[in-house]
C-alpha cells in the first residue's frame, strides 16, 4: 500500500446516473438499483454509473473499478485519486457506456486500491421469461 494505510470504504451504489452540482459538489443519486432484469441473454446495459465513496488514506492512489462474474472480471476501469488526509471522504463516480451481461446470476462490482481489494457490491441480472 505504499507505507499508507489502505483505503477503507463507505459506499458503492450501482445507479442510472449521478448528478454533481456546480458550485457545491453534492451529488444526486439518481434511480438506484440491485437487479437488472432482461428478456435476452447475453444483453448490453447502455448505461450505469456506479458510485463510490472511501476514506482513512492520504496521498495519491491508483483506485480501480471491477465488474465481475464469478471469477471472471468483464470490466476494469479506474485512475489516480488523491485523498487530502485520513478523514476525508473521497468521492468517485464511474460513468460505464455498454456494460455487457452474458449470463443470468448473481455479479459485483470490487473496489481496489494498489491492487489490493478493498471492498464491494453485489447485484443480479435476471432472465425475465415472454
Amino acid at each position: 500500500m505504499n507505507g499508507t494505510e489502505k483505503p477503507i470504504g463507505v459506499a458503492i451504489i450501482v445507479c442510472d446516473k449521478v448528478i454533481t452540482e456546480v458550485g457545491t459538489g453534492n451529488k444526486t443519486i439518481v434511480s438506484t438499483f440491485n437487479n437488472i432484469r432482461t428478456a435476452n441473454l447475453p444483453c448490453i446495459h447502455p448505461y450505469m454509473a456506479v458510485y463510490v465513496a472511501l476514506s482513512n488514506s492520504v496521498g495519491v492512489k491508483p483506485i480501480n473499478l471491477l465488474l465481475k462474474f464469478g471469477e471472471k472480471t468483464l470490466i476494469r476501469v479506474g485512475g489516480k485519486i488523491t485523498f487530502p488526509d485520513r478523514n476525508a471522504v473521497v468521492e468517485i463516480i464511474f460513468n460505464l457506456v455498454g456494460v455487457p451481461f452474458t449470463e443470468a446470476g448473481a455479479y459485483c462490482f470490487e473496489i481496489h486500491a494498489d491492487d489490493e481489494y478493498i471492498f464491494e457490491s453485489r447485484f443480479s441480472v435476471t432472465k425475465i421469461e415472454e
